[in-house]
């Protein structure tokens, strides 16, 4: 092999690894989980949510006008953001992140948490105005029951992003959210930001979700197949839950959905780990 020939297949090997690490980081995935919830309401079989986390804008590098296109034609009935919305690391652009969110808003009614880099922003004061100007729902302890057209009613529940030191000595994360009594029996889903708490969730059953919706592991960073995440903040090497759904262990009714993420982590490269738009569709199941 010519000296002219090992240079042209090196160019060439080059460009097929930056070519791949290129989509790995830009193509969006379409995501479907299909979920049977046993006391959902039969009203609500079918109710599909949107799903998306860690955003980290501006930085994420995909196309938000593709993603704002791939919600739209999946056509949900809510749309969930759970957390890192923004970067840490830069300050965000409030009117562009606001005609983004917008959108989504225009689609279907949004939720949204934060995660641990919304609050360390260099500008989150202006995380307020974000979900204000965009008409989005901000939940920090809060729930909503929900009733949407043609429908029963439903839970929406979000919890506060904490620091490091309070979240760690925290054995009941939702003690702050309150349920009032004529929401009983009603489907209850969540928004939280780390799915490393997924246990914890379902400490007290009079507040614990039916479904539970997290982020942030940014589904292991680097994606091995037939074993899964390599790393994610809060669990480490050889993570348990990166990405899919898992079952509480004490009841395997009780789900929690974990999105890959959309936007980069401090590790800037996903490797088959695509960004992920997580579609989930809640079905009625009875004991009958």
């Amino acid at each position: 092999m010519s000296v002219t020939d090992k240079v042209m297949k090196t160019v060439a090997a080059a460009g097929g690894v930056a070519t791949y690490l290129y989509l790995q980081n830009t193509w969006i995935q379409e995501t479907e989980y299909d979920l049977v919830v046993p006391n959902l309401a039969r009203e609500n079989d079918g109710l599909k949510i949107a799903h998306l986390s860690d955003l980290h804008m501006p930085n994420t590098k995909i196309n938000l006008d593709q993603l704002v296109k791939a919600v739209k034609e999946a056509a949900p009935d809510l749309v969930f953001l759970t957390g890192d919305q923004v970067d840490a690391g830069n300050a965000f652009h409030l009117e562009e992140s606001v005609s983004f969110l917008s959108k989504l808003r225009h689609i279907a009614p949004t939720y949204a948490v934060n995660g641990n880099h919304d609050i360390n922003s260099p500008n989150k004061s202006d995380l307020v105005a974000l979900y204000r100007r965009s008409g989005i729902t901000f939940l920090e302890n809060d729930a909503y029951s929900l009733l949407l057209p043609g429908r029963k009613a439903l839970v929406v529940m979000g919890l506060a992003e904490a620091g490091r030191l309070m979240k760690s000595q925290t054995r009941q994360p939702l003690r702050n959210i309150a349920l009032r009594p004529d929401w009983a029996g009603q489907t209850r889903l969540l928004l939280a930001h780390h799915p490393e708490d997924f246990e914890k969730f379902h400490t007290d059953p009079t507040i614990a979700p039916d479904v539970t919706f997290s982020g942030h592991a940014h589904g292991g960073q680097i994606r091995i197949p037939g074993i899964g995440g390599l790393f994610a903040p809060g669990q480490g090497r050889m993570p348990a839950h990166t990405s899919g759904v898992f079952a509480y262990r004490n009841d395997h009714s009780k789900k929690l959905v974990i999105s890959r993420g959309l936007g980069p982590s401090q590790f800037p490269f996903r490797i088959n780990n695509r960004p992920e738009l997580v579609l989930v569709t809640l079905h009625h199941s009875s004991a009958e």
